[in-house]
């Protein structure tokens, strides 16, 4: 169960897949290694991914930065005592409202240990966040990618990973989830080091675009 603990690691992945792959080579070439950011972890984390659900990256960052701002401490008890209303002024849906009230019921009960978990395999992650409402593949590997870290990961269900792809390797139309992941395997065990860097190549692509 590999982690990238460090900018260091992630940067040696790169140029593993560079070596193998040459057009994640030229991309790794024109843009670099990503930042590989510090993000919350449990609760916090967990919730700003379901917050981030279907919706673009700039309103994700806007609905959260205005649920933060609500809520102070992101806490399960603090969600939990926040009212419909609130929530629906910081641009949060009536479902994933929900989601993120059986979130926090679970957290709270004890239904849902992040000590724990954060330490499982990935397999083990994977099946008992997708087993709660609300949290579907994106949710779970994106946790697992982001949060810990976890070296093979790759949320193939991702539209800009799938444009991505699309654009790099020149496909006639946009791969789907299963598709993607099934062309993903190409790049393990350091799936996560290619999602990171296709991100980057087609955020950079577009704004080439602009």
């Amino acid at each position: 169960m590999q982690i990238y603990k460090s900018q260091k690691d992630l940067t040696s992945a790169l140029e593993i897949l560079a070596s193998q792959d040459k057009k994640l080579g030229a991309a790794f070439e024109e843009y670099g290694t990503p930042p590989l950011r510090k993000r919350s972890g449990g609760f916090p984390g967990l919730a700003q991914l379901l917050i981030s659900q279907q919706v673009s990256t700039a309103a994700a960052s806007t609905i959260h930065g205005r649920f933060v701002e609500l809520i102070g401490e992101v806490r399960p008890e603090n969600m939990l005592a926040l009212s419909e209303a609130e929530l629906s002024g910081c641009g949060i849906s009536r479902p994933k409202q929900r989601y993120l009230r059986i979130l926090a019921e679970a957290v709270v009960s004890d239904g849902l240990d992040f000590k724990k978990l954060d330490k499982a395999d990935n397999e083990t992650v994977y099946k008992t966040l997708v087993s709660m409402t609300g949290i579907g593949p994106w949710t779970a590997e994106c946790y697992l990618l982001f949060i810990l870290r976890r070296a093979d990961m790759f949320p193939a269900g991702d539209l800009a990973l799938q444009h991505g792809v699309r654009i790099m390797y020149g496909f006639d139309d946009k791969p789907d989830a299963e598709r993607l992941a099934d062309f993903a395997t190409r790049w393990s065990p350091h799936r996560g080091a290619a999602a990171r860097l296709l991100w980057s190549y087609y955020n950079g692509e577009q704004a080439k675009k602009r």
